[in-house]
């Protein structure tokens, strides 16, 4: 819905006339719509805007609560969760706010703008020793800890994950105000998220992020840690044919299969209990062959070729030693742990040139794109959670039997129905996903539906947890899950009419402040 003249001119006053559009072409450009989906395109912006500063957010969250118009921000975005919820929403694409703002090396931490994108916060951030969290989605999301929907990542065995992550927050609320949480807002700093007195980031986010529905976070803070790498990894090629022309010194790479799943989750267990590990991701074998090959043809041609050669379900490892004696005694205690796990090392990826090309891709999270769009137009999904770790692999293991259920039909890529699980920060949380490749049909997508709708019945019948994917589907299903979970719902909503009593913060991703009919 176009917006009126009037009312276009006045967010053109706020951002300028070269930083808005109701231009068709560009709005289309934003309704893109990703994942199981019959049609291509969504709903349509009433504009997009790009400001440039707190101060020009500021305002068109208050223009938005003057006309009683909707707006969704979004930095990189990647998923539906971006797109908008209704006719009459305002786009902040909050691309121009795109600085480092800090690096406190003393004191580990880093302040960054929405756009920031987290390989290049981690590009300055090795020059000096340090590293940061980069969520699975990719090195090419926003590095800022509130754009990243649950937050977990590869190396969240040594990074964590988001909420772990988070310090002091400038936010503008869906009503137009200031708030600066943590010592930000009492000393100016930016080292802690709460205080003084009772903390708001469980206000702000909780099991995932808000996804545009409780305001806007203009910057924030995010933990970082030491690095013993190269400042500059020693990468020769050009995508897609590019990899390190040497494994830097002190690096260890190794992918385990395991008899069962027992054997799997007691090994990560004892990796995450001695603490030795930089990295544990726990990609199957059909995840393993999308990081290696360059093309369809080569990701099945792996995925062929390591299907004969394991066990059952495995992990990836990857060691990072800071001084040779710390290196050698990291890779004694793996070499014990896998023994009396049973382990076994998959052969191929032991070569070096495939070992240093998964390493790099693994430290800066570039494999997801071929996960997720690889196999000729197939698009992957997931469906998972995080949990005290070891809880999150019974409900892979039943959710997984209806995946094999789908392959059999030829519905999904034939990847022997395997999920995948890791730990972070050492094993104190596991996280799970379960990730499915299928063409887009009419017949696939039902499938997907109804696939995705007895997951979450089974996540609520067998108390399996809510699932970290619930975050940025439709608002109802938390109206689902919430009354087995003491009633998270009711609270969720209370906290969204308070701060947003004209809902004017897209919640298309998070919940609305009234609870829609037919929904218990």
């Amino acid at each position: 819905m176009a917006l009126d003249k009037d009312i276009y001119r006045a967010f053109e006053d706020v951002v300028g006339p070269d930083n808005i559009s109701d231009d068709p072409a560009i709005l289309d450009s934003y309704s893109y719509r990703w994942g199981p989906q019959t049609e291509t395109f969504g709903q349509r912006f009433a504009a997009i805007t790009l400001p440039k500063d707190t101060a020009e957010v500021q305002a068109i969250v208050r223009l938005c609560n003057k006309y009683g118009i909707q707006f969704k921000a979004s930095s990189t975005g990647w998923g539906s969760m971006s797109n908008p919820g209704g006719p009459e929403v305002i786009k902040m694409d909050l691309r121009r706010m795109d600085r480092i703002i800090e690096i406190n090396e003393k004191n580990m931490y880093a302040v960054v703008e929405p756009y920031v994108i987290s390989v290049q916060l981690q590009a300055e951030l090795m020059k000096r020793g340090l590293n940061c969290n980069i969520i699975g989605a990719g090195g090419n999301c926003s590095a800022h800890p509130y754009a990243a929907h649950y937050g977990g990542g590869h190396m969240g065995e040594s990074t964590s994950l988001r909420e772990r992550n988070i310090l002091a927050v400038e936010w503008v609320t869906p009503e137009g105000e200031i708030v600066k949480l943590g010592s930000l807002g009492s000393l100016g700093e930016w080292f802690c998220g709460d205080g003084p007195g009772p903390s708001l980031r469980g206000i702000t986010v909780g099991h995932a992020a808000p996804c545009g529905g409780i305001g806007v976070f203009t910057k924030a803070a995010t933990k970082i840690y030491h690095w013993a790498g190269p400042p500059i990894f020693p990468i020769e090629g050009v995508s897609p044919q590019y990899a390190p022309s040497e494994i830097p010194p002190n690096f260890f790479y190794r992918y385990y299969s395991f008899p069962s799943a027992k054997e799997m989750v007691e090994a990560q267990r004892r990796i995450g209990e001695s603490e030795i590990a930089f990295e544990v991701m726990g990609f199957n074998i059909a995840m393993l062959a999308s990081n290696m090959g360059t093309s369809n043809d080569e990701d099945y041609a792996y995925f062929e070729q390591f299907r004969k050669l394991i066990q059952g379900p495995g992990f990836q490892v990857i060691l990072m030693g800071n001084s040779p004696q710390d290196f050698e005694y990291k890779k004694q205690v793996l070499e014990q742990i896998i023994r009396e796990t049973k382990g076994e090392s998959l052969k191929p990826v032991e070569d070096p040139k495939i070992a240093g090309a998964l390493i790099w891709r693994s430290i800066r999270i570039t494999a997801s794109i071929r996960e997720c769009f690889r196999a000729g137009g197939a698009f992957s999904a997931a469906l998972g959670g995080t949990h005290p770790y070891g809880e999150e692999v019974a409900y892979m293991e039943a959710v997984s039997k209806l995946k094999k259920d789908l392959i059999k039909k030829g519905i999904l890529r034939d990847d022997d129905g395997y999920y995948l699980t890791w730990p972070h920060e050492h094993g104190h949380l596991g996280h799970a996903e379960i990730l499915i490749q299928f063409r887009q049909t009419p017949e696939s997508i039902d499938a997907i539906m109804g696939f995705s709708e007895a997951a979450m019945k089974m996540a609520i019948d067998n108390r399996y947890g809510v699932p970290h994917s619930l975050s940025g589907m439709a608002p109802d299903m938390h109206d689902m899950f919430g009354p087995h979970a003491s009633n998270y719902n009711v609270w969720q909503r209370r906290l969204k009419q308070a701060f947003d009593p004209n809902e004017v913060s897209d919640s298309s991703g998070y919940i609305k402040g009234k609870q829609q009919q037919g929904v218990s």
